[in-house]
């Protein structure tokens, strides 16, 4: 009653109400009917997509580069492989070159036997060619071993060595051999020393100098303990070892206290011998130093069967961070370097040769930029009466047709 008279005086009217308002129920969201909205539903997340494209697309660029590369080997193969068709005699060898490879500057020699094994060894059993490779790990090895060559073909022609090595000589029949014809060189280096190892092995004296003094071995005395320093002078006198050892067995007992006071005084003298002699045998002796050929122009000499035919064969390794766009690039183009390489290899295959002219000696220019930073330009001293006696591979005119035998042998 007062609080109807509470809202009469103040002309309103309230109403209490207590209603429980219910929640509006989710809906499902509409299926999507259209193609596009069917696809974007099932999409992974923005993360996926990203992860997935980067894995697909290099996967993508290393399956060409695969596909292209093999197909680019099997198109050289088939330039060359008239050579393996070829018939060979009962007695005839395979055609054999000297391969010489050696560290790039500034990387490991392990890029050059990568580059040899998966663009040039193919080439060369496609062809039937045998080989030898022969490794330089330091700058000069090659034109050493070069020289030496030469040098011992030189030697054999003038009577003053013999062909055969002394397990050949005592062996009751001489094994066939394939005598090499021709010398391949990876980059411009390698090239300057087997230029420069001709030069040297057609100047050296055919004469063996003599050989340096004889160095004076030292002989290092033995160490004797105490105990068997007094056996020893024990055993001059006797005579016999038993009689010692007996007496050693008898005399143990007594002598045990004056023995440990000895040996304590003997070892303490015996440290600063001991340190001395230690300085002294892990200090090394010198080695001595190689005998030098004497090297003149009046020594010219060219072996009877004159200077093995070069082939070079063009190696740019990429070093650097700033090559690293380049390094890129080649990684997912390599079947490039088969086509780039096989060129090259394919001179070497048809044996076809020309003189050397003096701007031949300029091949190779083009690699020194990617090795500025480690060394300088690669100049080749070449005499001229030897440059006249070096020939280089070429590319053949016209590729020989495989010689088919009149008649085949069924074993």
């Amino acid at each position: 009653m007062e609080n109807k008279a509470a809202n009469a005086v103040t002309g309103t009217t309230t109403t209490t109400t207590t209603t429980t308002e219910a929640r509006p129920k989710l809906t499902p969201a509409a299926a999507p009917t259209t193609l596009s909205g069917k696809l974007r539903a099932k999409l992974p997340g923005r993360g996926w997509m990203i992860f997935w494209g980067t894995i697909g697309t290099i996967g993508g660029l290393v399956y060409r580069d695969h596909v292209l590369t093999v197909e680019a080997k099997k198109r050289v193969a088939a330039k060359v492989d008239v050579l393996a068709k070829q018939t060979c005699g009962v007695q005839d060898m395979p055609r054999k070159i000297t391969v010489y490879i050696m560290a790039p500057p500034g990387d490991g020699i392990h890029k050059t036997r990568h580059y040899f094994k998966q663009f040039i060894k193919p080439v060369f059993d496609a062809a039937a060619l045998d080989y030898e490779v022969r490794e330089g790990l330091a700058e000069g090895q090659i034109q050493s071993m070069v020289a030496a060559d030469v040098r011992k073909k030189r030697q054999v022609a003038a009577g003053k060595a013999s062909a055969l090595k002394e397990a050949e000589t005592n062996a009751p029949v001489t094994p066939l051999k394939s005598i090499s014809d021709g010398v391949v060189v990876l980059g411009r280096i390698a090239l300057a020393e087997v230029l420069q190892g001709y030069n040297d092995g057609c100047l050296q004296s055919l004469d063996d100098p003599e050989p340096a003094a004889a160095v004076s071995e030292m002989v290092e005395e033995a160490e004797i303990s105490p105990k068997d320093e007094a056996a020893l002078l024990a055993t001059e006198t006797t005579g016999s070892v038993e009689t010692t050892m007996e007496s050693d067995k008898m005399t143990a007992s007594e002598t045990e206290p004056t023995t440990t006071e000895s040996t304590l005084s003997t070892s303490a003298s015996t440290e600063p011998a001991k340190e001395a002699e230690a300085t002294a045998t892990t200090t090394p002796a010198p080695a001595p130093e190689p005998v030098k050929i004497p090297q003149d122009e009046s020594y010219f000499s060219v072996p009877p069967s004159g200077l093995e035919p070069v082939g070079y064969i063009p190696f740019k390794n990429l070093t650097g961070f700033r090559n690293m766009h380049k390094k890129i690039f080649a990684l997912f183009n390599s079947y490039d370097c088969v086509e780039y390489a096989g060129g090259a290899v394919m001179k070497i295959a048809f044996a076809e040769t020309k003189d050397m002219e003096p701007s031949d000696l300029e091949i190779g220019k083009d690699e020194e930029p990617l090795f500025k930073k480690y060394r300088g330009p690669v100049d080749i001293q070449l005499l001229d009466k030897v440059r006249e006696q070096v020939k280089l591979f070429v590319t053949p005119e016209n590729i020989p047709e495989a010689k088919k035998a009149d008649s085949e042998e069924e074993f």
